[in-house]
């Protein structure tokens, strides 16, 4: 058979018959004279008894509808389009392949395709919440490559969950570069009735996915304002203005973590706090002031009362080394007299248990001569002394008169 090519279309032109119209043409006379019976069934066709009438609700319905329509469509541009893809493939396959094998193939891409879609990758540090016609059911997917059904059957949302979040209670926080509003301080009544504003930092990350997406229509931020502010009001109430300003931050932060997660847990957010910073805790402007009276005559207190307590730790170990120092002396001098006073004790003892031996021996008081002796031997170096002639009439000497010489 001979085949010549019409200029104006690059494709060749059948000799006889509906083969003298073109390809294109052809194939549409074709369609008119046999219409599809798969969209337009016979007149006066009913279905047979026990047949089951299909029911246009149903997935497999709609599936099949879908396709078919899709067929249609595919059959309908390679029938008639011109200056298109499928005029390229008919001039470039149209001597080889008919418009049924190249619906075929159409189809079949456009079907792998589809089927491909539902491949998805699950990046590092994500998961994924995969739901059917909207209804979760898988709650967690992990990393890797995975697969779903196409898309309206399934699809798969992804969250990072290893991301930790911040969100500003008084402060702007760098993550949040399009807020309008400028930050506000919250107020806390304290139990002590006093007012404090205080400036708060929250870290929060995802810890369920599905919660997170669906639970809480993608808000978490305001959610964590309001649930952070409800803490701080319900345990500021509970804590004296002294323990907020001072000593007792460290403590209040723990407890709003607590608190905080507690009401996030109940509201089934998903999400999960990492830390809670309080970053200043001051009174208002209009009494800063007084509290930093307040605060000064604080600080002088407790420093008089360190310098006292430096004084008393140097001054009592003195007193007590010398305490201790007088009580050992004076152990020393009781010793010391007591061994003296015992020895003259025993010496007297002695001299008297001598003087009556000796008295018993002879009639001379040999002992209380020698005792005088002994004593006149201590009494006579520091005293003067004077000699005097007694004179022949054995008068005593007015020893007086000599003295005031």
């Amino acid at each position: 058979m001979e085949e010549d090519l019409t200029p104006s279309r690059g494709r060749p032109v059948p000799e006889s018959g509906d083969d003298e119209l073109p390809w294109d043409e052809s194939f549409q006379r074709k369609e008119e004279r046999e219409p599809s019976s798969s969209h337009h069934p016979p007149k006066g066709h009913s279905p047979a008894k026990g047949e089951e009438k299909p029911d246009p609700t149903s997935l497999a319905w709609q599936m099949g509808m879908m396709a078919a329509g899709i067929r249609s469509s595919i059959s309908r541009v390679l029938a008639t389009g011109e200056g298109t893809i499928a005029a390229d493939l008919r001039g470039a396959f149209g001597h080889i392949l008919t418009n049924q094998h190249l619906e075929t193939i159409v189809l079949g891409v456009l079907a792998a395709a589809y089927v491909l879609s539902g491949v998805y990758v699950v990046n590092p540090g994500e998961e994924a919440v995969v739901r059917r016609f909207g209804q979760v059911i898988d709650r967690r997917v992990g990393e890797g490559l995975r697969y779903r059904l196409p898309w309206p059957i399934e699809q798969a949302d992804k969250v990072n969950v290893s991301q930790i979040r911040r969100e500003g209670i008084g402060v702007t926080i760098p993550d949040h570069p399009t807020d309008i509003h400028p930050p506000e301080d919250v107020q806390i009544l304290t139990g002590d009735e006093n007012i404090i504003n205080a400036k708060v930092v929250v870290q929060y990350r995802v810890k369920d996915p599905a919660d997170y997406l669906f639970k809480i229509a993608y808000s978490a931020d305001p959610l964590i304002r309001n649930a952070v502010k409800d803490a701080l009001v319900t345990l500021g109430g509970r804590t004296n203005v002294d323990d907020l300003l001072t000593t007792g931050r460290p403590e209040l932060q723990q407890a709003l973590e607590g608190y905080t997660q507690k009401m996030l847990d109940q509201y089934e957010s998903g999400l999960q706090v990492v830390n809670i910073s309080l970053q200043e805790v001051n009174p208002p402007k209009e009494v800063a002031d007084a509290f930093r009276d307040v605060a000064s005559a604080r600080e002088d207190r407790a420093k008089a009362i360190n310098d006292a307590q430096g004084y008393q730790n140097s001054i009592v170990p003195e007193a007590r080394g010398k305490a201790q120092r007088a009580i050992r002396e004076a152990e020393g001098y009781k010793a010391d007299v007591t061994n003296r006073a015992k020895g003259e004790a025993k010496r007297f003892e002695d001299t008297f248990t001598e003087y009556e031996r000796s008295l018993q021996a002879s009639a001379e008081d040999v002992t209380r001569y020698r005792l005088y002796v002994e004593a006149m031997e201590k009494i006579l170096p520091k005293v003067k002394k004077y000699v005097v002639d007694p004179g022949e009439n054995g008068e005593k000497v007015n020893l007086r008169i000599l003295e005031q010489r």
